[in-house]
């Protein structure tokens, strides 16, 4: 719909305009206050418009808001450092990028470059942007159809959610893997963040899909848009949670706290090379200096306040509340990891009551527009919103 001159996807009665926000709080016009479910889909994961990351954001102004793409300053290079130095050993190398679709098909580029095989398997029900060739990864078919044909030779695949989904899964994976013409398999880590259904694969599904595709000269292209940056609790990224580590690792959302347009493709130190001579790695935007100073900034609270500890603590208490409102039979499902929850309303339930009556009494919470809507607050809220939220999502429930 057209909105102030603006074109969204929305029906007018979920456009919510804000006037300004701070910590898990939003702020409409008329100057109430709703606690916020959502951090934007895990994008302000430290609250929003954090005092330090905004200062820092001022002491970059005075140095410089913009630098070509041929070009390399200090805050990008200390930003790379400090990201590398945090992930898990091996991923050393950084492509500059501006947003989690941007990255993502920044990836498929790199791994089809330097396998020189054509093939990627993605899931279905998964999210990784909105171009062709990541929409081709997960979108559903109705979604595809309007602006088809998309990328081709990119593949859908069943998500394993049981130790049978599994079994069959890697028995299908080992034949086509033979085939030597899959350049990657691109999945997210340990929950799938994209639609609000928050999908949790069988136990066992990241490790023993990476020793197959290790074993073909496939790469694993973890999808941490969602999850990094402390989201799943454990540890600040879902990778260092499952124990592995990916050949390319896609980041955004989180990264600079909502306070700037940066996303990363890291790779393992041999793929570098062939990357930088054939995948065409050019993004007039990639790291803008503001972002940098954000995203370096945000990482350095990450780590310092570990808040990661956070998500475990605070999701804790958030499971505890929505499965006994399983047990009453307000929801039929509650999956997840740390702060990232999926919650199923029960049949006859509708999306759009459920999420407007929440919005009316100070809640703003989203879903997959159906059946599932996904509890994902900044990490520093609050004990007492953190109480308060579920209490108004419970009441919606009800209506």
């Amino acid at each position: 719909m057209l909105h102030r001159r603006i074109l969204y996807r929305d029906a007018h009665a979920h456009i919510f305009e804000i006037s300004k926000a701070k910590g898990e709080f939003l702020y409409d016009p008329s100057g109430k206050k709703y606690i916020d479910f959502t951090a934007g889909w895990n994008v302000a994961n430290l609250g929003w418009n954090h005092p330090e990351v905004t200062e820092a954001l001022r002491a970059q102004l005075d140095k410089g808001t913009g630098v070509a793409m041929w070009h390399s300053c200090d805050i990008q290079s200390q930003f790379a450092e400090a990201l590398t130095a945090a992930l898990p050993s091996g991923l050393t190398c950084c492509i500059r990028s501006t947003g989690g679709t941007e990255a993502m098909e920044v990836a498929i580029k790199v791994a089809r470059t330097v396998t020189d095989r054509p093939c990627v398997i993605g899931f279905k029900k998964a999210y990784h942007g909105q171009l062709f060739a990541s929409m081709a990864l997960g979108a559903p078919e109705d979604v595809q159809k309007p602006f088809a044909p998309l990328v081709p030779n990119i593949e859908q695949w069943e998500y394993p959610l049981t130790q049978d989904d599994l079994a069959a899964f890697l028995t299908r994976l080992e034949t086509r893997l033979a085939q030597q013409d899959v350049a990657a398999l691109v999945t997210e880590g340990g929950v799938v963040t994209g639609h609000g259904s928050a999908l949790v694969p069988a136990q066992g599904y990241l490790s023993q899909t990476q020793d197959l595709l290790r074993k073909h000269g496939t790469l694993l292209i973890l999808d941490e848009v969602g999850t990094g940056f402390s989201r799943t609790g454990g540890a600040l990224f879902a990778s260092q949670r499952e124990g592995i580590v990916p050949d390319i690792l896609v980041l955004a959302k989180a990264i600079a706290n909502g306070s700037g347009t940066l996303s990363t493709a890291v790779l393992r130190e041999p793929y570098a090379a062939k990357a930088a001579a054939k995948a065409n790695l050019i993004s007039t935007f990639g790291w803008n200096p503001l972002a940098a100073a954000a995203a370096l900034k945000t990482l350095e609270i990450h780590r310092r306040e570990r808040t990661w500890d956070m998500a475990d603590a605070k999701g804790k208490v958030a499971f505890d509340f929505l499965r006994d409102l399983e047990k009453k039979g307000l929801v039929r499902a509650v999956r997840g990891h740390g702060l990232e929850i999926g919650v199923q309303i029960p049949e006859g339930a509708t999306y759009d009551h459920v999420e407007l009556k929440a919005r009316a009494n100070g809640l703003i919470v989203k879903g997959n527009r159906t059946e599932f809507f996904q509890i994902m607050p900044p990490l520093t809220i609050s004990h007492e919103s953190l109480r308060a939220g579920p209490a108004i999502f419970a009441d919606a429930l009800k209506g």
